[in-house]
């Protein structure tokens, strides 16, 4: 760019950051009837002090009556119309002023459960007629006592689809940290990082909604026998029930019970506005849905078509025409926000249950202060190291790095609290680890500079052809990283969709600074400080080691590695297994004294060395306190065959900790984290991300390049696995993200050799491509070293003293960087020089 356009780059960059930094404001929640009172046009405004003191007045006769729901409800005593007393968009009634306060009053970024706690839920699944229905149809069933033992037999996939249809609504509101595992014998647990009494209810409607969507015939004389109706004395006809629409107009209907169609076809839902500004919900079928609903408008012209929705007439349409294009509209007195949740629980799907709350709890953080305290300082720590490594090796450009870091930190958290993401403690050492890896591309450019400096370039020229030929490994590292977790993204589940969303963060925001911000501080350094060198230190000065010539012996250790790891992943079956995948048992005691967390993990680790344990209450029951302990018997002592998991931890506990007086222990069998549904998401959005990155990298270089990285890819992660599992850790779903971690990591690292390898083979046709290989590997070495040896440095500090939270994301990550680093220098490279010199062979 050569200083072009210097303002108006400033300005655009200035601004993309300050847009992010705004973002991140509030941290923490702000008062709900505080921010009400600044939402209005007029301060001090008297009928909203009046509706304010009503609300209090009613949260003091009603504890568990939230600030939204309380203001909602003074409001609609008084018949206040709230729209007009505040400044906002797009209000069509009381309930999205509400809506809209209480999402100014939230704080600007989520905190997980492990951070911040947040609401369980146990929800108990009631099997409905529809369902009994299903299996008398299906002739396999002769009576009631049947049916009923045949929906016990398969229970848990239903309950399987209920656990998937929950997680789909909860991730349409942005929470991809949640968990959700089966409990009990009938039941589902649902913890999500929620702590306001608002959001709770919001969640809690959201969840209980059971989304049946029906279309059902009004009968053809409805008017006429509804004309004298009393609900005391009338009886429908056979196979009709009445129903009363919603809104204002409060119409009745006779309406047949048996559905012409359900909703099970509906694709695609979301809410509009007609031209009059009222709000409906717009219905997409899929092909056969498409095909059904045209069968029965067709069949039924001019009769009216009852749209109900869990049981509730919206609206009785007359059928005018066949309706072809698949489409339909749900329309009734919707709020923005009662439009958007019907909206997204009906794209999740409905499941054949009632669900009822059992009991709601407060959780506390999983993680204890210490825990949490120790991570923040090993992230600090991390930081300071980073910064004074790459200030001490690359002094004034390091320097220029490090505010280029301090940047990217702050548009991460700042997407974070933009699009909703939730941060949990991995999160955290996923930013962290972001910092070590987002040097790599400011590395790169760097090392470039030096080049055309030791060539005799003035720094302005070294400068801008640095950014230039460092832009395409930059480009292609990153973009490959970034196809692999938008497709981890579409097609992944819960915690992988939501580890995509963070790593697609931190790609942007680094590639970002790494190539603009950087390059306009260098800009104003060139034109206003003057600089006509840099001085930088060196690992390596001219390597020439013939790193093809050793392959056979790294392929030979490799295959070793390899051999071992699988043998040790197959002798460990699904012991290698974490609670995550597998479930446990959980006990519930009652308790007088809280104890920390720390404390409590340490005493039981001999039992299950990845035990987890946490504090919740519930304020509105007797017994409103409760410890927590989710445990796996791994000790395999003679104890546990005589005394029962319970008795044993139950002794233990009071033993040592006498203030804790746990008691009432009750034991309850919970499933893993992953279930099946979720497992298959994962797994196909996993190949398909590598699939994504193959066909990317055979289109930017050639075939033999994305084979030969798929399988160093491969390499790297079944070492890292054989390696981990060998110290007897257990699989998690942190240890997954720090696995989709490594691949990106990984082939990053494989594609900076790869695009030297493409212009060297340009620049120097009369090599053998074995030569340009080695010089290629070479001229990057410098770099692979150090951008290795800084990520490896943030890894470090984490795992010595970030706490046993991320302990194992941490220690993947350490094997990871190392083998992939390896990898990328005697794997990759040498797998594509082997299959191109096949493929010349033929050729010739």
């Amino acid at each position: 760019m050569g200083g072009k356009h210097l303002k108006l780059r400033t300005i655009v960059i200035v601004a993309i950051i300050a847009v992010f930094a705004f973002s991140i404001y509030p941290l923490a929640p702000r008062d709900f009837y505080e921010t009400f009172f600044k939402a209005l046009k007029v301060k001090d405004d008297a009928v909203a002090a009046e509706l304010v003191s009503d609300a209090k007045q009613l949260q003091a006769g009603r504890p568990d009556l939230n600030q939204a729901a309380a203001l909602l409800e003074a409001a609609e005593a008084k018949k206040v119309d709230l729209v007009p007393l505040v400044s906002g968009r797009n209000l069509a009634g009381n309930a999205d002023v509400i809506a809209m306060v209480r999402k100014e009053a939230s704080g600007s970024i989520r905190l997980g459960l492990d951070l911040n706690g947040g609401v369980e839920f146990i929800l108990e699944l009631i099997p409905d007629k529809e369902l009994l229905a299903r299996f008398a149809e299906g002739g396999t069933a002769a009576d009631r006592e049947k049916m009923e033992k045949q929906i016990t037999t398969e229970f848990n996939r239903y309950r399987e689809q209920a656990i998937e249809t929950l997680r789909k609504r909860l991730e349409s509101q942005n929470i991809f940290e949640s968990d959700i595992t089966p409990f009990g014998a009938r039941s589902v647990s649902l913890k999500a990082p929620i702590t306001s009494r608002d959001e709770k209810d919001k969640l809690l409607s959201l969840i209980k909604m059971s989304c049946k969507l029906n279309f059902r015939l009004v009968h053809p004389e409805s008017a006429r026998l509804l004309a004298n109706y009393d609900p005391a004395t009338y009886l429908p006809p056979p196979g009709y029930e009445v129903l009363e629409e919603g809104g204002r107009t409060r119409a009745r209907y006779l309406v047949a019970r048996r559905p012409e169609m359900t909703g099970q076809s509906v694709s695609k839902a979301m809410p509009v506005r007609d031209q009059f500004g009222q709000i409906k919900i717009a219905l997409e079928f899929n092909s056969k849905g498409a095909a059904d609903f045209a069968r029965v408008t067709g069949e039924n012209l001019h009769r009216q078509l009852a749209i109900v929705l869990d049981d509730k007439l919206y609206c009785a349409p007359v059928i005018q025409s066949v309706i072809t294009g698949g489409h339909a509209e749900i329309s009734g007195s919707f709020s923005n926000e009662e439009a958007q949740q019907i909206a997204d629980a009906l794209s999740a799907g409905s499941f054949p249950f009632q669900i009822d709350v059992t009991a709601v709890y407060d959780t506390a953080p999983s993680m204890g202060a210490d825990n949490v305290r120790n991570g923040i300082y090993a992230g600090i720590l991390a930081a300071v190291l980073l910064t004074l490594f790459m200030c001490i090796y690359y002094f004034r450009a390091g320097a220029i790095a490090c505010i280029a870091l301090g940047a990217n930190v702050v548009l991460i958290l700042g997407a974070m609290a933009a699009f909703g993401a939730t941060m949990t403690m991995p999160g955290i050492a996923g930013v962290i680890l972001t910092l070590g890896m987002a040097v790599d591309a400011n590395v790169l450019v760097f090392e470039r500079m030096r080049e055309e400096l030791n060539a005799g370039k003035s720094l302005a020229t070294a400068v801008d052809l640095g950014y230039e030929k460092a832009f395409s490994a930059v480009f292609d590292g990153n973009l490959t990283t970034l196809i692999c977790a938008l497709i981890l993204m579409y097609f992944g589940s819960g915690p992988v969709k939501g580890f995509a969303v963070s790593l697609s963060i931190g790609i942007v925001s680094s590639m970002f600074t790494a190539l603009c911000l950087t390059r306009l501080i260098f800009d104003y350094a060139l034109k206003y400080g003057h600089w006509k060198t840099l001085k930088m230190c060196r690992f390596f000065k001219n390597p020439h080691f013939d790193f093809l010539g050793r392959r056979k012996w790294a392929f030979f250790g490799s295959g070793l590695l390899i051999l071992a790891s699988l043998i040790i992943l197959e002798y460990k079956g699904t012991k290698m297994l974490g609670v995550d995948f597998t479930g446990g048992t959980r006990i519930s005691y009652t308790y007088s004294e809280q104890v920390p967390v720390a404390e409590l993990e340490k005493l039981l680790q001999p039992i299950d060395p990845n035990v987890r344990i946490s504090y919740k209450s519930n304020p509105f029951a007797r017994d409103n306190r409760k410890l927590e302990i989710l445990i796996r018997d791994r000790s395999g002592t003679a104890e546990s065959g005589a005394f029962s998991l319970n008795d044993r931890v139950t002794k233990l506990l009071n033993e040592k900790f006498p203030a804790l007086k746990a008691a009432d222990g009750q034991e309850t069998t919970v499933g893993g984290l992953v279930g099946a549904e979720t497992g298959k998401a994962s797994v196909l959005a996993i190949l398909l991300a590598l699939l994504g990155m193959c066909i990317y990298i055979s289109i930017r270089f050639e075939l033999s390049f994305a084979v030969a990285g798929m399988l160093a890819l491969l390499h790297d992660v079944i070492i890292a696995i054989g390696l981990y599992v060998a110290m007897g850790r257990e699989l998690s779903l942190p240890v997954v993200a720090a696995v989709l971690t490594v691949i990106g990591y990984s082939i990053n690292d494989t594609i900076v050799i790869f695009d030297r390898i493409r212009e060297d083979s340009r620049l120097m046709p009369e090599k053998s491509f074995r030569e340009i290989i080695n010089i290629a590997i070479n001229s990057t070495l410098s770099r692979t070293i150090l951008t290795s040896v800084t990520t490896f440095l943030v890894v470090v500090v984490m795992f010595c003293f970030g706490g046993i939270v991320i302990n194992d994301f941490v220690l993947v990550m350490m094997l990871g960087i190392v083998i992939g680093t390896y990898s990328s220098i005697f794997i990759a490279s040498p797998l594509a020089a082997m299959w191109h010199r096949r493929i010349g062979a033929a050729k010739q």
